[in-house]
């Protein structure tokens, strides 16, 4: 009888065994997360769309009317960071246009969302840039929450996204970044720069954001403006120890950043935009007096912003505010600059949530500079960039960023240069809040 028994028992726990291997998982929690928009590409007919899939196989699903969306599938995914970062690459899209998006798998869907392209002809429009924005959430914070009010056409990164570039990092960041979607659903894209805090992978951005070239430089064309993101970390005894792919030798460190010089020195010259501004991360000539400066980045491309009349350069690493005059280089002014009005005005420091410095070290054509977390919004017409900058506190100054109004879309359609009311902008000494160039 024991015998019967023990087989009996022994055939029952083999069927539920059976049964547990052959059953469905439950699967809990949302099947796609962290999206973000990416401009790789011409921002007038193309967009990237970035996402999380945590489980499953996720389709995107675009198009104009919300009703009736059309399904793409994704053509890159890289499990990278924690993450099965996927990518859809969407094309032949129409300029200045809204398109509704939701990432679909096995019936579960994200919130519907929208985007809009950039405009074409002489519409003005208006995006947002700062970098930095590393180490402390908070900071961090409160600048997404003020894009979601703002409704930029765009956000300009200038690199050190976080601290470590580690999986718990950078997934915070990307659950952090869905608090820039406005409450009508309207995400905004990002533009990406690489700082040093991105030197431990030279594929990190690439894998995280679909960026095409894997050292970090490229042109964006808009209606009135080119944009120019640039990788001071390519710099020879700055990052590029930590930076260059295994294998290459470092007898070669000069390959890559010459390569990069004359790809600028090439595409300035053939450019017929009036604006043209860069995005880099590293200052030539840093507003922090323990930071180094910028020696061969100064000798190589400052010349060329002045030839190719570069009116803005966009900075940032130092974790500060700054504004300069207009400036020339010139060996006999001071570290190599003279004020001069057909010459490139320089902005940055950084400081989106990351550990604020003293900007201690002014120089005689500095307009102004400060310590406090912050942002800038410009703003571009046919005739003019205007550049506000946003503050909101530092690590002991409180800030609340429900005291903003937001902007509507409609707001924004009607005037594509409008502030939200209640902005906290920041005084220029005699000159107001607006800094403006022509």
């Amino acid at each position: 009888m024991r015998r019967v028994l023990a087989y009996l028992f022994g055939g029952i726990i083999l069927v539920l065994l059976l049964g547990a291997c052959n059953a469905k998982p439950v699967i809990d929690g949302v099947a796609s997360d962290k999206l973000r928009l990416v401009w790789n590409d011409d921002p007038t007919t193309t967009m990237t769309l970035a996402w999380n899939q945590r489980w499953g196989e996720g389709v995107l699903y675009y198009g104009e009317d919300p009703k009736h969306l059309t399904p793409q599938r994704p053509q890159r995914q890289v499990h990278y960071r924690g993450m099965n970062n996927t990518f859809a690459r969407l094309r032949n899209l129409l300029p200045n246009h809204r398109y509704y998006f939701q990432v679909c798998t096995q019936g579960q869907c994200t919130p519907l969302s929208y985007f809009k392209t950039a405009p074409v002809g002489v519409e003005p429009f208006c995006f947002v840039a700062g970098g930095d924005s590393r180490s402390i959430p908070e900071g961090r914070i409160r600048g997404n929450r003020l894009v979601a009010k703002i409704r930029p056409l765009f956000v300009l990164h200038g690199g050190d996204f976080t601290k470590h570039g580690d999986a718990h990092e950078w997934q915070r960041w990307l659950d952090e970044w869905q608090m820039t979607r406005s409450d009508d659903g309207q995400m905004y894209p990002l533009v990406i720069t690489h700082g040093n805090h991105e030197n431990r992978d030279h594929l990190m951005l690439n894998r995280l954001f679909d960026v095409p070239n894997p050292w970090g430089y490229f042109q964006l064309n808009f209606n009135l403006l080119s944009l120019y993101v640039l990788n001071t970390e390519l710099e020879p005894n700055v990052g590029w120890f930590d930076l260059r792919a295994k294998g290459e030798h470092p007898n070669e460190i000069y390959q890559r950043w010459d390569e990069q010089t004359h790809w600028l020195d090439e595409a300035l010259r053939i450019d017929p935009h009036r604006w043209k501004v860069l995005s880099y991360h590293r200052p030539l000539r840093p507003h922090r007096a323990s930071k180094p400066e910028g020696r061969l980045r100064y000798l190589d491309w400052a010349p060329l912003l002045y030839r190719y009349g570069v009116k803005l350069a966009i900075e940032s690493d130092s974790h500060l505010v700054k504004y300069t005059q207009p400036l020339k280089p010139d060996l006999l002014g001071e570290e190599g600059f003279v004020v001069d009005k057909q010459g490139t005005t320089f902005i940055g420091e950084g400081s989106w949530g990351a550990p604020t410095r003293a900007n201690d070290d002014d120089k005689s054509w500095t307009l102004a500079s400060g310590s406090f977390w912050q942002f800038k919004v410009i703003g571009v017409s046919a005739s003019s960039l205007s550049i506000y900058t946003v503050k909101f506190g530092d690590e002991v100054t409180p800030y609340d960023p429900k005291e903003v109004e937001s902007l509507s879309a409609m707001d924004r359609q009607a005037n594509p240069l409008r502030l939200p009311a209640h902005l906290d902008l920041w005084r220029i000494p005699n000159r107001g809040t607006l800094l403006e160039l022509h």
